[in-house]
């Protein structure tokens, strides 16, 4: 690990968690695609109730997934903000 990123990650340890809940919600997506490719499209009258709930969870996921990625980028900004007044000695 680089000296930054321990730095990053002793101001805002709570990016780990982030950086594995993002990597969870892509694996759910993958496994959900792989059992139902058809949910990303439209849905249709002839839809399996476990079709409905996977979209669902796909639609949760997406908006988990913005949200982690908007706090992601302002802890970043605030770390970078950070490093950039502290003193050189």
């Amino acid at each position: 690990m680089k000296a930054e990123e321990l730095h990053r990650l002793l101001i805002a340890p709570e990016l780990i968690v982030i950086e594995v809940a993002l990597a969870t919600l892509r694996a759910v997506r993958h496994a959900l695609l792989v059992e139902h490719p058809t949910i990303e499209g439209r849905p249709s009258s002839d839809d399996h109730p476990i079709q409905t709930r996977a979209r669902a969870v796909l639609r949760s996921a997406r908006q988990l997934q913005r949200a982690l990625n908007r706090y992601r980028t302002t802890a970043n900004k605030i770390i970078a903000a950070a490093s950039s007044h502290e003193i050189p000695f």
